[in-house]
Parts: C-alpha cells; structure tokens; sequence
C-alpha cells in the first residue's frame, strides 16, 4: 500500500475533535546510503511523536557495547574454521546482547521508523477492541486517538503503568 493511502486511512480514523488536527508524516533520507526514515506525528503543526531509524541504530549500538562489556564478550575471537566461528557460543552471545539491546531502547520509548510504519498498516485494519490492548505501544497510542474509541471505553483505561507515548495520545485525546 502506498504511504498517500496509508496516511489518508490512518488519519480517518481520528476522533472529530483530532481529525485536520493532527497528521502522520514519513520522511525518507534518501541521500542517505540505506535511505533510512523518520516517522513523525504532528499535532496543530508541533511534533509531539517521533521514530528515527537513525537515532535509534545509535543507540542500540551504544547499549550492546555496553552490554557486551557488562558480560564480558570478545567478538573479536577468531577460530580457524570459518564454520566453527559462526556457530560459536561467543556469536551467539554477542548477538543475545544486543537484541537486548534493541529491546531495552524501544522500552525507553525510541523506535525506528522501519516498525513503526508496518504497525501503521496493521493498525488501520484491524478492529478498535483488539487495537486498544495490542501488544505494541504503539497500536495502542493510536488507537487511544480513534474515534471508534469511545469516551466511556476511555474512561475506563487505565494508563498509570502505560508506555509514555501511551500516556502522551491520552491526554492529548483527554484535553480534546
């Protein structure tokens, strides 16, 4: 699906009151050798959401180096045999830190824009019950601005223990 109608689809799924209010933007470095991306949420012009595949590559690749000190991994333990190093015990090890790693940065709240467009797309197909208690923070963030969200379902909600992005959409929804 192109992006125009993913964004069209998305964005008439708002509540009445976010609806030309608040808009989804993707931005594509396409100078860039892998052309990453930014994905962008903009509210009345200001940005209050934002996943950088950049920033984010930055800063899984600083907690594995540091994870890798904290367990004491030395990736640059060469065997002779190229099969034996690739299926190696230390490989392995790198690799768990930081897919930690990885999983630790998008506990902060900093995702990359490659998810989070995806989520997007499964987001707009699928119905508001299951959305709203998504395994993902970020399908339920949308799904607090979806009209098809009820105040009385909002009410309800309990975000005290909620991602911050979570807790973001809600109270824009909430002062809306």
């Amino acid at each position: 699906m192109r992006w125009t109608k993913l964004k069209q689809l998305a964005e008439n799924l708002l509540c009445d009151q976010l609806r030309g209010r608040v808009h989804y933007q993707v931005i594509v470095h396409r100078k860039s050798h892998d052309q990453t991306g930014t994905f962008r949420i903009t509210l009345d012009g200001r940005e209050v959401f934002r996943a950088s595949d950049i920033p984010f590559a930055r800063q899984v690749n600083e907690r594995g180096r540091e994870l890798q000190e904290e367990r004491q991994i030395d990736p640059y333990k060469w065997e002779e045999d190229w099969q034996s190093f690739w299926e190696s015990d230390e490989l392995k090890r790198l690799h768990a830190a930081y897919d930690d790693a990885e999983d630790e940065v998008k506990t902060l709240g900093q995702y990359p824009a490659w998810e989070v467009v995806p989520l997007l797309f499964d987001y707009v197909q699928m119905p508001v019950e299951k959305a709203i208690v998504h395994a993902h923070s970020f399908i339920r963030a949308v799904a607090v601005l979806d009209r098809r969200v009820g105040k009385r379902t909002l009410d309800q909600l309990d975000v005290t223990n909620e991602a911050d992005v979570v807790k973001l959409f809600y109270s824009i929804r909430a002062e809306s």
